[in-house]
């Protein structure tokens, strides 16, 4: 029995590059023959997979496992409709076009040809969502709930610790109460809430305060609307946009920071929640998309967008030492539904839904 995967991009640093490449360690090391093809690779990703046009579903038996990781509209879909292997559809979500609206018509059209696909993939032994929210966006899109489940992404968080060092961009600001939010520059997260409640903390609570925003821009539009946005509130010395970083960068910005801090109001799983539970960094997150099944009790979420509130809650996670704790304590109980182990387990288990426990 061989085991495909299927993808659209493997890039370095990315959460679902990422994911793709911690199954196929896995399944190397239970045995399995296995290979990763994709649509689009960086230079790391052309030297740890094969592309796609060397794929050739009609040489997959019935016996074998096609998984085809879905997160973007990529052609090669049709590969993985054509193959006669048992499917396993892994489904990392996609962004509604109604956020990218705004700012990129063209992104917005991409989603949405995105997300009108998703039905007609349905015809699958298996569809996992990478957290619970996605498998209900399954259901919802017509897959049948009892060939459904969910697999959370692999997040290589212990890289992150291990490559944390004490030393960083965060040093210059020791003293100060420092604010993180990791992700990409994008309109659904919302980083412009996020701005405005540090305005008010910044400007009502706490004047000796930092606001760090890490991940690479996307959309200029939007890009230019959040720098207007700093100048508007006179933040520049205290807003800071620090682009793509290195693995170490980032972990000496969670090692760095006080609190993170979410205003995001569509995330697929949320990535950087899972990080910043590793680094026992306290998190304050506004409750939508897939944040409350990702956090499932841990940090302090809110419905509302208070941005008053929002600042109050940060002055709390930073005087009151027993809050920070206990929210601190959530953080490190919930790591452990997303240790490499049970990951692997649960990879493990879905693999035997659709085959039986053959190898």
């Amino acid at each position: 029995m061989k085991i495909r995967q299927l993808c659209t991009r493997i890039e370095y640093g990315d959460a679902v590059s990422n994911h793709v490449l911690e199954i196929a360690r896995a399944l190397s090391s239970w045995g399995y023959d296995n290979e990763v093809f994709t649509n689009t690779a960086d230079e790391f990703g052309r030297q740890v997979t094969r592309p796609d046009r060397e794929y050739d579903p009609a040489g997959d038996s019935t016996d074998d496992v096609l998984i085809y990781h879905y997160s973007v509209y990529c052609r090669n879909y049709e590969q993985y409709l054509a193959s006669p292997a048992k499917r396993i559809l892994i489904y990392h979500n996609i962004t509604p076009p109604e956020f990218f609206e705004p700012y990129d018509k063209g992104a917005a059209a991409f989603c949405r040809l995105g997300r009108d696909l998703l039905a007609s993939l349905k015809g699958c032994d298996l569809a996992l969502g990478d957290s619970e929210f996605n498998r209900l966006e399954l259901v919802d899109a017509g897959f049948e709930a009892e060939k459904t489940g969910v697999l959370p992404i692999f997040v290589a968080y212990q890289v992150l610790l291990a490559a944390a060092d004490g030393t960083g961009p965060l040093v210059p600001f020791s003293d100060s109460f420092k604010v993180l939010f990791v992700g990409r520059v994008v309109p659904n997260k919302r980083i412009e809430d996020v701005l405005r409640a540090f305005f008010y903390y910044n400007r009502s609570v706490n004047s000796d305060s930092h606001l760090f925003l890490v991940g690479a821009t996307w959309v200029d539009k939007y890009d230019a609307q959040l720098r207007w946005l700093v100048d508007s509130f006179g933040l520049w010395g205290n807003v800071h946009f620090s682009g793509r970083v290195s693995d170490a960068e980032l972990a000496a910005y969670y090692r760095g920071a006080d609190a993170y801090l979410s205003m995001s109001e569509h995330e697929g799983f949320a990535v950087p929640l899972v990080e910043s539970m590793a680094f026992d960094l306290p998190i304050l997150a506004y409750s939508s998309a897939a944040v409350p099944y990702t956090l499932d009790g841990a940090g302090l979420s809110f419905e509302g967008k208070d941005f008053a509130m929002v600042g109050e809650l940060l002055e709390s996670l930073r005087t009151d030492k027993e809050l920070r704790a206990a929210v601190v304590a959530s953080g490190r109980d919930r790591l452990a539904a997303f240790s490499p182990e049970t990951v692997r387990s649960e990879l493990k288990s879905a693999l035997a839904r659709v085959t039986g426990g053959s190898q």
